[in-house]
Parts: structure tokens; sequence; C-alpha cells
């Protein structure tokens, strides 16, 4: 963070003249990204996202990022064309390092509006026609099922697998009627479906004060439908089903065997589909697993747009639990974070309820948050979790940064690179070893901190740092070589 905090400081002081250039480059790097970039990713993940130094010794242009989840994801989709934008208009000798920037996060007079440079125009909104209060109200109470407000787009964290259901989504609530109709979500459980759907419901709602939105989980519908046969008032049902603009039905899977409440929700649908109002549906897997339901309800299903998602990697773990914890306001340190995002793989639910387990001891106990804490969380949750081993080192927390200078030095010899290339963001299989080892060193035998690690390995996030000692950790179990090459390396730092 100590490069960050520099970099602060020297864009505060850059006077007019200097910021209108940054803007006047960012201006021409944007239309020369825009030939080759969909117009509506580069505003969504480069809006808070610039130039915020140019380091002519070193040959070297830094971006800043307003936070890592916004760095990762543009690092995901516009690295290389990002890069070769910037050597295209600036200077094709120069590299490109990418570096967490929290002013950017609340606007800087160093960003411009990509809207208006890219001329994407938002889609006129039409005057709402005039649907009584009373109606709403009504309908929404006749429906009524508990939502978070707090279930919105800003705060879902999208990741590669996910990135293609989060788009249509966040289309169909943007306009809906108009994208896609019906839209059919798929994923396994804990996956944030639930969040996806509410936000969905939120985001129509808001722009479309005046349409009546109703989101019902499959069950409720169930309920709804049994309730009024029993008292014979179905027709009644489907009345309130007519006043209903767009319907949002989550976990559709249960369904399954209900052959009179399929037959009915048919018709529901087909009346939906013939006036074009809009439907959306949830499922834990796609309409042609969903044993036990209709063949002409499943074909339904998947007449437009079908949407799955899978479990995070590990990065957007960290990522998920980082988000989380800006919305409860509230930190818990990186490293711990990484220790619950190395266990809790395939289940965001259980990430919230790990962060929630942690904060609530956190506010009991009036202490920080421990590593026993974390582990003895993740045992709690039913994970086989137990503390990594620290190797065997005298090493103390004093070890001068010139001693760790040496090992950075020996280790880069030993690869026959240099330590320029170790800092580098080279992929190359042996650079990436050789920094991946050293980040290892820093944290288990220098009591690096994540921040340390970082600002030495300059642009890698912390993020990156986790994987890096978590995958070495992995790979000395069972990797040989790699075994013999370390071992020579740890007797250097214990000379």
């Amino acid at each position: 963070m100590l490069y960050t905090k520099m970099l602060i400081d020297i864009v505060d002081q850059y006077d007019s003249e200097k910021k209108q250039y940054l803007k006047d480059l960012r201006t021409k790097v944007i239309l020369q990204l825009s030939t080759q970039q969909d117009h509506k990713k580069i505003v969504t993940f480069l809006s808070k996202a610039w130039i915020i130094n140019i380091e002519d010794n070193e040959k070297k242009i830094y971006i800043g990022f307003g936070n890592a989840f916004m760095l990762s994801n543009a690092k995901k989709i516009f690295n290389k064309s990002l890069k070769e934008a910037i050597q295209t208009i600036y200077n094709p000798q120069y590299t490109v390092e990418y570096i967490v920037y929290p002013p950017f996060s609340n606007g800087s007079d160093l960003l411009i509006d990509l809207w208006e440079l890219l001329n994407i125009k938002a889609t006129p909104k039409k005057d709402p026609e005039k649907i009584p209060s009373w109606l709403t109200d009504e309908l929404t109470n006749y429906f009524w099922i508990l939502l978070d407000p707090s279930f919105r787009f800003d705060n879902f964290v999208a990741w590669s697998d996910n990135q293609f259901a989060y788009s249509a989504a966040k289309a169909v609530a943007e306009n809906p009627w108009n994208a896609y109709n019906p839209l059919f979500i798929y994923w396994n459980v804990w996956l944030g479906k639930t969040h996806l759907m509410q936000a969905i419901w939120n985001e129509i709602i808001s722009n479309n004060p005046n349409k009546v939105v109703i989101y019902l989980p499959a069950t409720k519908l169930i309920d709804e439908i049994i309730l009024a046969i029993k008292k014979q008032n179905l027709s009644s049902l489907m009345r309130k089903f007519d006043d209903v603009d767009a319907l949002l039905i989550d976990d559709i899977q249960f369904l399954a065997w209900k052959d009179k409440t399929q037959e009915i929700f048919h018709n529901i649908f087909n009346d939906f589909h013939l006036k074009k109002k809009q439907i959306i549906f949830s499922s834990d897997r796609p309409p042609r697993e969903l044993t036990e339901i209709e063949p002409r309800l499943k074909t339904r299903f998947a007449i437009w747009l079908v949407a799955d998602i899978k479990a995070p990697d590990y990065e957007t773990r960290i990522a998920i639990l980082q988000s989380k914890l800006e919305i409860k306001q509230e930190t818990i340190d990186t490293d711990l974070l990484g220790i619950i995002a190395k266990h809790i793989t395939s289940n965001v639910r259980e990430l919230e309820w790990a962060l929630n387990f942690l904060l609530t001891r956190k506010t009991f106990s009036w202490n920080e948050i421990s590593e026993d804490d974390v582990y003895d969380c993740l045992q709690t949750l039913w994970y086989s979790a137990k503390p990594s081993i620290t190797w065997n080192s005298n090493i103390q927390n004093s070890k001068s940064q010139k001693n760790f200078d040496t090992i950075v030095e020996m280790v880069a010899n030993y690869y026959s690179i240099s330590v320029a290339e170790l800092k580098s963001d080279s992929r190359k299989k042996e650079i990436t070893t050789a920094r991946q080892i050293l980040m290892y060193i820093a944290k288990k035998h220098f009591r690096r901190t994540l921040e340390k690690i970082w600002t030495y390995f300059w642009g890698k996030n912390h993020a990156g740092v986790i994987y890096a000692i978590w995958n070495i950790e992995k790979k000395l179990k069972t990797d040989e070589d790699l075994q013999q090459d370390y071992k020579i390396f740890v007797e250097r730092v214990e000379q």
C-alpha cells in the first residue's frame, strides 16, 4: 500500500495542465479501445479507472482502479487490448502496470464521462401507464414476499463463469418486456441465485414504479394454487395474474410431481407470453434436466434465453468476501479471508455465514479476529480445516529487507532470470514459479504482510499474493522438484 499512498500524494500535486493532459490521453485511448471492445463493457469496468502516473525513467504507465474487484475484472476482459491501445496511442516501448487507487472509487477530476464520449444513450423511458396505486398495493400484498432491498446489481460479485447470466439479468432489469423474454437462469444451490433474482426485482420496480412486478418462490406459487383450488376460487387467482406486468419465479424445479399446478402454471405462462409480459425463472438445473416437469412446460422455459452459473474461482471468492465486508462496513485481515476462501469453494451462502460468525465473535469479544477464530468457524460449518503447518525456522520478524533482497537475487540467479523480471507481470512459467516461491518465503519466513509483499512485487494485488502462497503450499506436497528447490532456498534463509 506504500506505493499507493505515494501516488495519492503525487496525483494531489498535479496542476490543471497535467490533469488535462491525462484526460486527453484517456480520451484517445478509450476511442482506440472502443474499436475492439463492447462500449457498455468499457463503461462498466473502466469508468473509475485511468492512468495516474507515467514513469519515464522506468518506461512504465500506471493505471489505477477504484478497488481490487474492478481491477481483477478489467484484467480478465481488457488486459491485452487495453495495453495495446495505450502503447499505440502513447509509446509502444512503455509497459503498463495495474494498481488499486482508492480515490477513483468516489470519483476524480482525472476521470471523464465515458457514456458521453462513446455516445451511449440510455434507453428512453416511456411515460408509465397510470395504474391505480390501490391495485399495485393490493397485488403486492396479495402475493406478499419479504424482499431484501440490499440485493442489488452493484453489490453482486460477477466472475468469469457467471458474467453471461449477470449481463442477461442486468439487461432484462434495465429493459424489461423488450430484452430476453422469458429468461431462464440456473445454477447449483447457494451461488447467489436469490441475490440476482431479487436484484432484478429491485431494479425493475425502482425504474417502473407504476408497474406490478411480482417475485414468487415456486413454493409460494404452489401454495397459492392449492389454496385457490381448495376455496374454489381459481378464477380469482387467475385474474390477479392478469394484472401482473412482470413475474419472477424462483426455484421452478419445485413444480416437479405437481401435475395440476403445472397445468395451471402452463396457462399462466401462455397468457404472459402472448401478452408479452416479462417472465423470469430460476432453477438449480437446466430445463432439460427438470425431471417430472411436463415436456411442453420445459420447452417453454427454454424458448428464449437460458444462462448458467458455475462456482466462483479462488480470487473471486476473496472478492465476494471483501464485497460483503464493504456492505457491512467491517474489515477482516485479507490473510484470514484467504483461509476462508481456500476451504469454502462452492457455496457463496456459506462464505457469508462464515463472515457473520466471525463478525459476531468480534462484537462479543471486543478482540480482532485471529487465525484460530477462522479455523474454529470453519469447523463449526463442518469443514475439516486445520491450521497450516508453519515451516520450522528461526527467522524472526526483524529480518531486514537486505536479507530478503539477498534471497531474491539468489532465486533469480537459480532460475537464470533477472530481479526486474521477477517484479514484472511476465507469465512465463519459470518467472511465475520463482515469483510465487518468493512470495511464499516472504510470508512464511520473513513474516511480511500481504501489503508489503504486494508493494515489493509491484502490480500484484492482495488476491494474487494469496493465490501464489496457496498455490506453492499446495505444490510443495506433491512436486518433488519444487520441494528440492525450496529446501535449497530455506537453507540459505536459515543461515
